[in-house]
């Protein structure tokens, strides 16, 4: 079809709002207040009145009675058939849907319709893979729901339409001032446009709305906050085009928000419209020509309207990003879009991939030999001449840390080191395509040759042989020298080295193992499907961080590492209190284990030497020390301790805390997240207290008297228990209120509270297994911040910086009630080589002033939770101290309302941006921040500016 779009200038029309208000009540019989929604070339306003809310549309002059039935009959024939709301049309007082008014000599037409209640997408910065995919769904249930209609204007050439973007860009191109976009949008348009021509009898063709965008899709906020698509409107674009069109213009949109990549965005609306409105191959490969098209289209659509009309505050609104949306468009490669959207869609990529055909070794002189682990599971790996750097691995060396966005680091090609100044040949004959500073490209029959790490000896033009010499090693980069050795389909525009893991798979299916090509077999990619053979032998009772969770194979300091290389700065680990994989910790357990691990009743040193140091760490009179493993065997012990030196059984505890995973820990742990039974009904001898809660409870941190009031329901559960006759073996309590996200107990709580357990015979527990080892920054224990002195002390997580060693530190009184009830005996708690890491770690701690750096960030990083909290209304508290902080989540700052859905998706979208953050507390809507002591002010600094643009633009 010929199409012509020369002198195309639709002016839109210029009511002011009392006009706009009149025309709604005199021609539809609505009153109301009207105020201005955008229009490219019509005019919109809003009517709000008694009888509901509506949108008066004045049609752009040019338009036709025709063309607007045509908009009125798709939106009722999607009514009918769509779980989706869409504007219908009211009837004018005439009796027409469609009313007219004059205006300096011209007519324009008017209609009224229903509004959808809600916000439109664009009104959400930052759109979430599951709002990109609803998104895809929407524009597929709409082109699944128009495919049965029919309407006689529906032939009308459209400039929105991308099938005509050679014809609309040739006509409006001149009207682009700047010459850098001009050219750009013809160059994109010409590309585009010669694709569709070659694809387009293979295409189904239908009636479209054509306008399926993130300004047209109207949604609702779920639970977790997020914007979620509920509705359509605007069908001044509907036309007959190409079925695909209606996804390539929803498509487009995903290169105009601010993914971490928008290829993969644009990719996830991909994936829900064909769950919708399955794509056949013919649609998959014009895909990515079409949004590329529709991105031309409205760059220069938008920079002409606003030409035409300096007054169009809309068309000046979205011009910069509609040039954004271009500029974006034209850097993705369509050969890689199309494999992406292949993959989004479950179909495979494999006509994507160039055929390798087999070819000479490059290196004469050098034997090929092994691969070398250059991932993060690679510890300095030996790279001889001859060693193979591995095709599609992550690579260690190329991670990024503190990056909110994905680095590059999934090789492409094979690695083969080999001397600096070294001869390359050429693996098979070809031209020399292209040639750059330390790489060239060979175009052979079928497939591109990138040879990479050598001084080229070639010239660009140049028509080389089988085995010619092409150039000489040299040294380049982080690596030792090497010859980097990447095969690729034909003429992609540029061929990385490295590329994104989100786009690693399309990129694999483009860049195939280049193996054959050096005489080499090209092995079998392995499926590492962790995930799911976790899940077959793990049960679902033990869960996992995160929706889709991180495969993580290394650590370092305050970073964790997963298997493609990505760097996330953990913000959640206090079991590795000096840092992951510390070299004197690492160093420590190796040593021990090369001379001695053995069960704990034998006679070794490092047993005493480390019970020594915890009880020198501790006040008189905790002088005796049990080593066993974890934190709940811990607190298990020493309420066994308890009842052993009161003969009693009765034991009172935090409401809504957590001790452990024992059975005697399970009961004493009440937290509605942890142990919902225990919360609702606890076991027989367990007294939960109200929590010394002073965010939620009844007495306020501005209460001077708020310890003591919260300790009165230790003394009145004291009293039913005494006249009961069944007084306390004990009352346990964390020394900081870590289970709800590191709240500072009230001046004077444990004071009172131990007074009246020890004034009723009864044992004070302290677990500081979470808090304890100079975390807080200000003290060493978390006890010492209330002034007392517990009667057991527990402590585990940091003892061993994940190594399972824990400890219970008591009196001597206290510890001898268990000999005559059969001692204790752990095998492996205190082992050597535990007693070994343990040592090591309290080393550590005080040479490297982890406690001073605990006090000096946390601190920091504490004012600037506290700003946050005054930026942004879903921060409702700060709490804790030193690097055991937690930032109280709320959906009303005055109810208190935990966000807790939110708090989950805000986590995973802190994980999108490298952060590793985890909800905590009875509402689950506390974000805990405790990382490892080594945390820097770097860090604090990068966390808040990050967790500051989630709350800001979304998650």
């Amino acid at each position: 079809m010929s199409v012509s779009f020369a002198g195309h200038q639709l002016h839109s029309p210029r009511f002011s709002l009392d006009e706009a208000r009149v025309l709604a009540r005199e021609r539809f019989g609505v009153e109301g207040t009207a105020s201005q929604l955008g229009s490219h070339q019509d005019q919109n306003a809003l009517i709000d009145g008694p009888s509901g809310r509506f949108v008066l549309k004045i049609a752009n002059a040019a338009f036709g009675e025709d063309e607007l039935d045509l908009q009125n009959r798709a939106m009722l024939h999607l009514a009918e058939r769509l779980p989706l709301e869409v504007p219908r049309p009211c009837p004018a007082l005439n009796g027409s849907e469609i009313a007219a008014v004059e205006r300096d000599g011209a007519t324009y037409l008017l209609r009224l319709v229903t509004f959808v209640e809600g916000e439109p997408l664009i009104d959400a910065l930052h759109l979430a893979p599951a709002v990109l995919n609803a998104l895809g769904e929407v524009a597929g249930l709409v082109a699944r729901g128009l495919e049965d209609f029919e309407h006689p204007a529906a032939g009308r050439a459209l400039q929105w339409d991308p099938r005509h973007v050679g014809a609309v860009v040739e006509a409006l191109a001149p009207h682009v001032e700047d010459p850098h976009r001009r050219s750009l949008a013809v160059e994109v348009a010409g590309a585009a446009a010669e694709a569709i021509e070659r694809l387009a009898p293979r295409l189904r063709t239908q009636i479209a709305h054509c306008d399926v965008t993130d300004w047209n899709v109207i949604g609702r906020r779920d639970r977790a906050g997020r914007l979620m698509p509920c509705g359509v409107i605007d069908f001044g674009d509907v036309t007959r085009t190409l079925r695909v069109c209606e996804l390539a213009v929803a498509a487009s949109i995903a290169y105009g928000h601010d993914p971490d990549d928008p290829l993969c965005a644009a990719a996830e609306i991909v994936r829900g419209f064909d769950a919708a409105c399955p794509l056949d191959d013919a649609e998959l490969e014009a895909l990515p020509h079409l949004v590329a098209a529709r991105a031309a289209i409205v760059a220069v659509g938008t920079e002409q309207q606003a030409a035409l009309e300096p007054h169009n505050a809309y068309a000046q609104r979205v011009r910069a990003g509609d040039w954004a949306i271009c500029e974006t468009a034209a850097a993705q490669p369509a050969r890689l879009a199309g494999a992406l959207f292949r993959l989004a869609c479950g179909r495979s990529a494999a006509g994507h991939a160039p055929r390798v055909p087999a070819g000479a070794w490059p290196l004469p002189g050098i034997a090929p030999g092994a691969e070398v682990d250059l991932s993060p599971t690679g510890l300095d790996p030996l790279t001889p001449p001859g060693a193979l750097g591995a095709h599609g691995e992550g690579r260690w060396h190329a991670t990024r840390e503190l990056s909110r966005e994905e680095p590059e680091t999934i090789h492409l090609g094979l690695d083969v080191f080999a001397p600096e100044g070294h001869e390359v040949r050429a693996p098979l004959a070809g031209r020399v395509e292209r040639v750059g500073e330390r790489e060239l490209l060979l175009a052979a029959e079928g497939l591109d040759v990138r040879l990479a790490g050598l001084v080229p000896a070639a010239m660009g033009g140049e028509d080389v042989a089988a085995g010619a010499v092409v150039g000489h090693i040299t040294a380049a980069g982080s690596l030792a020298p090497h010859l980097h050795v990447q095969a690729a389909a034909p003429g992609m525009p540029a061929l990385p080295g490295l590329v994104k893991p989100a786009l690693a798979e399309a990129w694999l299916a483009l860049c195939p193992h280049p193996g054959p090509l050096l005489g080499l077999a090209a092995p079998a990619r392995p499926e590492r499907a962790l995930l799911a053979r976790r899940r077959a032998v793990i049960p679902h009772a033990q869960p996992l961080y995160y929706e889709a969770p991180p495969e993580i194979v290394r650590g370092a300091g305050q970073h964790l590492y997963d298997a493609q290389a990505r760097a996330y700065l953990d913000c959640v680990n206090n079991v590795a209190v000096v840092g992951h994989s510390h070299p004197r910790v690492t160093a420590a357990a190796t040593r021990q284990l090369r001379l001695l691990n053995t069960n704990s009743r034998f006679l070794y040193e490092s047993m005493t030497a480390f019970a020594e140091r915890l009880a020198g760490l501790l006040p008189d009179p905790l002088d005796r020390v049990f080593l066993v493993s974890t934190g709940s065997e811990a607190n298990d012990l020493a309420l066994r301790l308890a009842r052993a030196a009161t003969r009693r059984r009765n034991v009172l505890c935090i409401r809504d805390a957590y001790h452990g995973w024992t059975t005697a820990t399970y009961e004493v742990s009440t937290s509605s997240v942890d142990n919902p039974l225990g919360a609702l009904a606890p076991a027989e001898g367990v007294h939960p207290v109200l929590s010394p809660d002073t965010y939620r409870g009844p007495y306020g941190a501005d209460d001077p008297r708020a310890g003591e009031r919260y300790a009165d329901a230790v003394r009145d559960a004291i009293h039913e228990l005494a006249a009961a006759d069944h007084p306390p073996a004990a009352f346990i309590c964390e020394a900081l209120y870590g289970n709800a996200g590191g709240i500072v107990l009230p001046d004077g709580y444990l004071q009172a509270a131990y007074a009246h357990v020890h004034a009723a015979g009864g044992v004070c527990i302290a677990d500081e297994v979470q808090v304890g080892y100079g975390r807080l920054g200000a003290h060493f224990w978390g006890f010492e911040q209330q002034g007392v002195v517990p009667d057991i002390v527990t402590v585990a997580k940091a003892t061993g910086n994940g190594h399972p060693i824990a400890a219970v530190i008591t009196t001597g009184t206290i510890a001898e009630a268990l000999e005559g009830q059969g001692g204790f005996f752990a095998s492996v708690g205190g082992g050597p080589v535990s007693c070994e890491i343990g040592l090591a770690v309290l080393d550590i701690l005080q040479e490297e002033r982890l406690q001073e750096n605990a006090q000096r960030v946390g601190g920091m990083l504490h004012a600037g939770l506290q700003e946050i909290v005054g930026r942004h209304e879903i921060a409702g508290a700060v709490h804790g101290m030193g690097l055991y902080l937690g930032l109280d989540l709320v959906r009303d700052r005055t109810t208190k309302q935990p966000a807790r859905e939110e708090t989950d998706a805000i986590c995973e979208r802190m994980r999108d941006r490298g952060a590793i953050v985890q909800p905590t507390g009875d509402g689950m809507n506390v974000l805990k921040l405790k990382p490892p002591l080594v945390f820097q002010q770097r860090d604090a600094d990068w966390l808040l500016e990050t967790l500051d643009g989630v709350l800001a633009r979304g998650w």
